[in-house]
């Protein structure tokens, strides 16, 4: 059985690499060495793998080397006749090296192999077959034909769309996330060359290997996940500009000399339009935000204008340009409120951002009266903004919840979780549960199980057990499933993958869990003083800005409750229908309130808002406990809806305990906002 050296370049991917490495530990193929090269983590990963694998060696650098000079090291240290490069962030399956080295041992003229390459999603990795990129190959890429033709073998050149990813294939080039190549070549070749840092050091490799009357090869019959450019997301440099200028490298080094002046030239056109095209397909959700933003603020106005006095003549009389100071305005506030950054779907700061908008309006007609509109417009344009503007960001997380879209910066959000089933029912499936179930930020909304069998004790488990493997995109379409999260002790590397590459089609997003991680409830961030760690804990509820918002909130929405509702009162009243009840308050006080006698929760409640106009309780808040029971631990004022009520969960339970907690850390208008809305739907 010939020796594989498999080399890892590994740079802050703690919770990656074990995925990666434990996914080889499993292999059928036994004779191999680990050799993992760490180009200074920060993250711990040398700790962590020093102390959780004994077997592997692990060599340290003191700074960034990059990708190609780490694999040189590696292979230095190598014993294998064969080696195995494969990134951090990657999962293979049981029989991938055995599979890989049995190919390329077959056919002496072979010198690289590089298998199916799918990404998180399950769809197909492009790069792991492509072309060398020449002028011809890489025009229709740029032009983006190659996505409406792949199938062409001019337009589909570049990632050599048009051959069957389903069968095997001689390449130009393969991907450099997983390659099994033979020593004697690489040593021959010269190894990587390192004036690549980072990416193109794979096409390099393969051209040389050409060039030394080697084949390249890509292998089908086996898979490899790969959650591509983990590393990239921590690096301390600009990993586009690192990506194009290894392009400039691979020209130089290679076109130079056999391109005239102005194919060269084209070239370096076409890698700088390319860098400028993917720098605006990474900034799109931001373009259209703003787009979506001035469209709703312009037309808001210009409606209000033409509902005032009938014409457009108050805009027009302007040239446009009093219409364009308040749509400048407005999306200054959003601006300062990072929704064009961080928050971009965040529709309570959209909608604060539009109180805050609207009062700067009515002080900007009174001390500017040459940009002055009627107070009536201001007013109607505000309603209309305040409706539409949060609006469309709600239906878009509500389309993002649906799977639609996954690239929009986006929070996570109690109202519109992702439906998700768990595959696997034996104790590490009911761990991944139970973590799930305890967080309340999670953003998934776990529907059930599905396994290979049914469970011996299905009633047991924390979720419902809905079917088995074989039903699995039945039942995927009958509950609208976005998310799949596996078990890896119910189900084996292969298994997984073929899943993944089966179900590619239904756009789902895929999860595994590490066998030893733990999800910590809260946010908390972590402070070094003096050579000790701090742990810094947040309670949004106890700050004073939060509380003053709160109880602002609560009055206007129970206000606003009251005067929709008060037919329904004025009834309830006449009829006799009003119910003493006691229960208990902040810091073991009891107070005495009144609620509807009926069955439905809602109506029952209404009375309880005039308790919130007191400032008894909160719309949101902790569970309303009746005074006959023993005086429980309250953290915050109570409430006529709270997570303990959507959760359902039972006194003095931990769930209880820990919603709780959750609630006066994480405490907040959308969440609020988020928990009434989610009453209101459930009844």
């Amino acid at each position: 059985m010939r020796k594989v050296s498999i080399i890892i370049v590994s740079y802050n991917v703690r919770s990656y690499i074990s995925h990666a490495i434990d996914s080889i530990l499993k292999s059928d193929y036994n004779n191999f060495e680990i050799i993992v090269v760490d180009n200074n983590s920060y993250d711990g990963t040398c700790d962590h793998l020093k102390k959780k694998y004994k077997t592997i060696d692990v060599i340290s650098n003191g700074t960034n080397v990059g990708f190609g000079k780490a694999v040189n090291q590696g292979a230095k240290h190598a014993n294998g006749e064969y080696l195995f490069v494969l990134n951090p962030d990657t999962i293979i399956e049981e029989d991938t090296i055995s599979k890989l080295i049995k190919f390329i041992s077959m056919n002496k003229n072979i010198g690289v192999v590089g298998p199916k390459i799918l990404n998180a999603d399950g769809s197909l990795q492009l790069s792991c077959k492509r072309s060398f990129p020449t002028l011809k190959v890489a025009l229709p890429k740029i032009l983006g034909l190659d996505k409406i033709f792949p199938n062409s073998q001019w337009m589909g050149k570049y990632n050599l769309t048009y051959l069957d990813p389903s069968k095997n294939h001689t390449v130009d080039a393969i991907s450099g996330s997983c390659m099994m190549i033979s020593s004697s070549v690489f040593k021959k070749i010269g190894g990587f060359d390192e004036q690549f840092f980072m990416f193109g050091e794979d096409i390099d490799i393969c051209l040389r290997i050409w060039k030394a009357n080697f084949e390249v090869h890509y292998f089908s019959e086996t898979k490899i996940v790969h959650y591509k450019g983990e590393s990239v997301k921590t690096a301390p440099y600009d990993s586009r500009q690192a990506f194009y200028d290894s392009m400039d490298i691979f020209v130089d080094k290679h076109y130079s000399s056999t391109l005239s002046l102005v194919t060269r030239a084209l070239i370096s056109f076409g890698i700088r339009l390319n860098k400028f095209l993917a720098s605006f397909n990474e900034k799109k959700s931001l373009f259209f935000s703003l787009f979506m933003d001035f469209s709703i603020i312009s037309g808001s106005f210009s409606l209000a204008v033409y509902f005032r006095f009938s014409n457009f003549n108050p805009i027009l009389d302007s040239h446009g340009l009093v219409p364009i100071v308040y749509v400048a305005l407005w999306l200054l506030v959003y601006s300062y409120l990072q929704l064009y950054s961080r928050y971009i779907l965040s529709y309570s700061r959209a909608l604060i951002g539009t109180v805050v908008g609207f009062l700067l309006a009515v002080l900007f007609t009174y001390f500017f009266n040459q940009f002055a509109y009627s107070r009536l417009v201001i007013i109607n344009a505000s309603t209309m903004i305040a409706l539409f503007l949060p609006g469309w960001r709600i239906f878009t997380h509500y389309l993002i919840s649906r799977g639609y879209f996954r690239s929009v910066n986006h929070s996570k959000s109690l109202l519109f979780a992702r439906k998700t089933i768990v595959l696997g029912s034996d104790s590490e499936g009911i761990r991944i549960a139970e973590s799930i179930l305890n967080r309340f930020d999670s953003g998934l909304d776990l529907i059930g199980y599905i396994d290979k069998n049914y469970p011996k004790e299905s009633n047991s488990l924390p979720i419902p057990f809905l079917g088995k493997l074989m039903q699995a995109r039945q039942l995927i379409y009958t509950h609208k499933i976005n998310e799949i999260i596996f078990s890896s002790t119910s189900f084996s590397n292969k298994e997984i993958l073929d899943f993944m590459d089966e179900t590619r089609d239904l756009r789902l997003i895929y999860r595994m869990v590490p066998s030893e991680q733990d999800i910590l409830l809260g946010k908390s961030n972590v402070e070094d003083i003096g050579g000790i760690s701090f742990i810094n804990i947040e309670y949004n509820f106890y700050q004073k800005l939060h509380k003053l918002s709160k109880r602002i909130f609560d009055i206007i929405i129970s206000i606003l409750f009251l005067i929709i509702l008060f037919p329904i009162i004025l009834s309830y009243i006449f009829f006799g229908r009003l119910v003493k009840i006691q229960f208990w308050g902040e810091a073991g006080i009891v107070i005495n309130a009144r609620i509807f006698k009926t069955k439905n929760k809602l109506i029952r409640d209404i009375p309880l808002l005039f308790d919130v106009l007191k400032g008894n309780i909160s719309i949101v808040g902790s569970t309303l406990i009746n005074s006959s029971e023993n005086s429980p631990e309250i953290l915050c004022k109570p409430g006529i809806t709270g997570l303990e009520r959507l959760k359902n969960v039972k006194l003095e339970s931990e769930t209880r305990k820990s919603a709780q907690h959750y609630y006066i850390q994480n405490q907040n208008l959308k969440l609020d906002v988020e928990i009434i809305i989610k009453t209101l739907l459930n009844g």
